[in-house]
């Protein structure tokens, strides 16, 4: 794409990680394949045991002058991780950041596309890409469905507004259209920390905008245990990124826990709506999974319960 010339100078991927640097390599092997030599790529080790620059699985790709090597000393959360490449990027006069997870691969055209949208819709401060789960067994295809349903490859082109935000991996940023709102994320957020940041932007006018295209892989959890963790952790924050007001609130988080119990069911039953409705406009197959999302989602109530008794299992901070 010719639109492309003109920011690939100006352009940076940017991939945070702790641990599971072999997966960072399936990551990086993708981008560096696929990427413009100009392209910049920053990797935010954020506090993993074997440093990155130590670590051998990384070894032949930090020889390549695109990679830049950002480190944590100790984990600070993946929002505190894209704040520090973020201001890099800043300093660098970065115009385009592309946000990508460890756990994703990309193909040829990945940063084209996402610069081509920027030049397309110069009032979109924000765009997110498509994200196709992969992986085998039911458990990959549960957490595809209630993962990405805000991000189904072929789905059209919309604004991102009502109930479906968009989530950081495939995020491409216009950096000095957000200027005044860096740091970018709230790093005391464990989770969540993209619904957060949708919802400030759209709250503070910008334009947001799901793509179908660029559309990146994402290797989704396989194992039950896996799964259920990732869906508990989800849940946590339910509590903080809807009443942030209250979190320091005893009283006002009891009476909240006592009523969230009572509305549980509906909660499931709307929470699973939500997410299956996506999928249904792609296929009327996917009505079976709606059983097991309800189920999950009735889990998920007990890990929003948690998190709204206490708040601190969803940030960093260490009191409330």
């Amino acid at each position: 794409m010719n639109a492309s010339n003109q920011f690939d100078a100006k352009c940076c991927i940017v991939i945070p990680y702790k641990d599971n640097s072999h997966i960072l390599a399936r990551c990086l092997t993708s981008v560096l394949s696929s990427a413009p030599v100009t392209t910049l790529i920053v990797v935010v080790d954020d506090g993993s045991q074997v440093s990155g620059k130590d670590d051998r699985n990384l070894t032949d790709f930090l020889s390549d002058r695109r990679l830049h090597l950002l480190q944590h000393i100790e984990n600070l959360g993946a929002g505190a991780a894209r704040n520090t490449a973020i201001q890099w990027c800043d300093e660098q006069g970065v115009e385009i950041v592309i946000l990508l997870d460890s756990d994703c691969s990309v193909t040829t055209g990945f940063v084209e596309t996402h610069c081509s949208l920027h030049t397309q819709y110069p009032e979109v401060a924000v765009f997110g890409g498509a994200v196709r789960g992969v992986g085998a067994g039911i458990w990959a295809d549960l957490d595809n469905l209630m993962s990405w349903f805000t991000s189904i490859p072929n789905a059209p082109l919309r604004d991102v507004d009502g109930l479906y935000h968009i989530p950081t991996t495939n995020m491409s940023l216009k950096l000095k259209a957000l200027s005044q709102e860096i740091p970018l994320f709230d790093a005391h957020l464990r989770t969540g920390e993209d619904v957060q940041f949708v919802q400030r932007l759209r709250r503070n006018g910008y334009k947001l905008k799901f793509s179908p295209q660029p559309e990146i892989s994402h290797y989704d959890r396989q194992s039950f245990a896996d799964f259920l963790a990732h869906q508990y952790r989800w849940g946590l924050h339910t509590f903080i990124l809807r009443f942030p007001q209250f979190q320091h609130h005893k009283l006002a988080r009891f009476l909240l826990i006592i009523l969230f119990v009572l509305l549980l069911p509906v909660f499931a039953i709307a929470a699973s709506i939500i997410t299956i409705l996506p999928w249904l406009r792609q296929s009327l197959k996917y009505w079976w999974y709606f059983p097991m999302i309800l189920c999950v989602y009735l889990y998920k109530g007990l890990a929003v319960i948690a998190g709204t008794y206490n708040p601190q299992l969803a940030t960093n901070q260490k009191k409330f």
